[in-house]
C-alpha cells in the first residue's frame, strides 16, 4: 500500500501559527514536539505514532531507542578504554529519556566495581546554549573531577558542549577526559573537536517500524497493548578521537599523545614531538609501544590516514587536498602510506564507501 507522506519539520515547535492553517490527516508520526502540538495533533487525525523517550503509550503508541540500552553500551565502551572513573553530564529535570540513558550507564559502571562520579551540572538550558552563561560551572567541575575520566553526555549536542569546555580549559580529549555522547549527529560529531564518539541508535530502524505500525492502524488493524510500546537497542558506538585513546595516566605520554593528535597533519614528526615532551627518545618508544602497541611514528601515520579516510567520504574532495589537509607532502606518499596501512588505494577505499548506498 502506497500513500502519500508529508514531513513537516514545523510541528516540532509550539503552536505560533493558526491552528486553521494546519492540514488534517490520516495519520502521522511525531518526534522531539512539544505536549501541544501532540495534543492539537490528535484533534487532526485518528492515528499518531511517537517516536519520544518521554512518550507514555498509554496515550499513543511509541517507537523508540531503548535509552537504558544506550547507556549500557556507552559505558561498556568507554570501560573497554581502561577507565576507572566515569560520570554522566546531562540530566535535567528527571526527564524518563534522559534519566534512562544516566541508569543504564551508571549501572553499568557500578556493576563492574567501577567509580562514578556524580557531575553537579544539569544539561545545559535553551538560554544557556544561547549564553554560554553554564560554562563557568562546568570548566570548574571539569577542573575539579579527577582524571582520567570517561564521561557519558546526554546527547552529542551536549557532548560538543562538554567538548569546547574542555579546550577551554586546555585539558586533553581524550587523554584526560574521554567524551562520548548519542545519536550519531555526523555535524555535530564531526564538528567539534576532538570529533565524537557516539552511541548509534540508527533511527532509520524508528522510522521504518512507525511507519509500518501507521499502516496497520489506518488499514484497520488493531494494536495489542504489548505491541503500543517497541524500543531498539543501538547498534553500537561510532567510535571517533574523543575515546580512541587509552587511559594515560604519566603526564608526559599523554602531553605526547595529546601534541600528535592536535599536529599529525600539520604536519609534524618525532622530532617535533620530543621538542615539547621533556623526555628522551628511547623511553617516549618505549611507552608508546608499552602503552599503545605502536611508537609514536606509526601514531602520527594513525591518524594522518584516519584523516584521510574522512576526507575520501567527500566525492568533491581532490587528492591532492586530501594528501595536504592530512599531512602528507605529496599525492604519492599518501597512495604508498594508505594503501601499506588498508591494504587499498585512496581511490578504491574511497569506491567502497558508496556500495550499498
Amino acid at each position: 500500500m502506497q500513500r502519500r507522506w508529508l514531513l513537516r519539520k514545523v510541528m516540532r515547535h509550539t503552536l505560533d501559527s493558526p491552528v486553521e492553517s494546519w492540514p488534517h490527516f490520516d495519520g502521522a508520526i511525531l518526534a522531539g514536539v512539544s505536549r501541544d502540538v501532540f495534543e492539537y495533533t490528535r484533534t487532526q487525525c485518528k492515528h499518531v505514532i511517537l517516536c519520544s523517550g518521554t512518550a507514555n503509550p498509554t496515550e499513543s503508541p511509541v517507537v523508540r531507542l531503548d535509552d537504558q540500552a544506550a547507556g549500557r553500551c556507552a559505558a561498556e565502551h568507554l570501560i573497554e578504554c581502561r577507565l576507572e572513573r566515569f560520570s554522566f553530564y546531562g540530566v535535567q529535570n528527571s526527564s524518563p529519556l534522559q534519566t534512562g540513558r544516566e541508569t543504564g550507564f551508571r549501572q553499568t559502571i557500578e556493576q563492574r566495581g567501577l567509580q562514578f562520579i556524580e557531575c553537579p551540572l544539569s544539561r545545559p538550558s535553551s538560554q544557556d546554549w544561547l549564553t554560554h552563561m553554564h560554562r563557568p560551572r562546568l570548566r570548574q567541575w571539569l577542573r575539579d573531577v579527577p582524571k582520567p575520566i570517561g564521561i557519558m553526555a546526554f546527547d552529542d549536542s551536549v557532548a560538543h558542549d562538554l567538548a569546547d569546555a574542555c579546550v577551554e580549559e586546555d585539558i586533553g580529549v581524550p587523554e584526560q577526559v574521554a567524551i562520548i555522547g548519542v545519536n550519531n549527529d555526523d555535524l555535530l560529531c564531526e564538528g567539534a573537536w576532538p570529533p565524537l564518539s557516539s552511541v548509534n541508535p540508527d533511527y532509520s530502524r524508528v522510522g521504518y517500524t512507525a511507519a509500518a505500525m501507521l499502516e496497520k492502524l489506518l488499514a484497520g488493524e488493531e494494536l495489542e497493548p504489548e505491541n503500543r510500546l517497541i524500543e531498539f537497542a543501538p547498534t553500537g558506538v561510532v567510535q571517533r578521537q574523543s575515546t580512541t585513546l587509552l587511559a594515560i595516566g604519566d603526564p608526559d605520554l599523554a602531553l605526547a599523545l595529546r601534541f600528535i593528535r592536535e599536529h599529525a597533519c600539520d604536519p609534524c614528526s618525532v622530532h617535533d614531538v620530543l621538542r615539547v615532551v621533556p623526555v628522551g627518545r628511547r623511553w617516549l618508544e618505549r611507552q608508546f609501544v608499552a602503552q599503545l602497541g605502536r611508537t609514536p611514528h606509526d601514531e602520527i601515520t594513525r591518524i594522518r590516514v584516519d584523516t584521510a579516510k574522512r576526507m575520501l567520504a567527500d566525492p568533491n574532495a581532490s587528492m591532492g587536498t586530501i594528501a595536504s589537509r592530512s599531512g602528507f607532502c605529496d599525492v604519492k606518499n599518501l597512495y604508498v602510506t594508505f594503501r601499506k596501512t588498508t591494504g587499498m588505494t585512496p581511490g578504491v577505499y574511497r569506491k567502497s564507501l558508496t556500495v550499498g548506498n
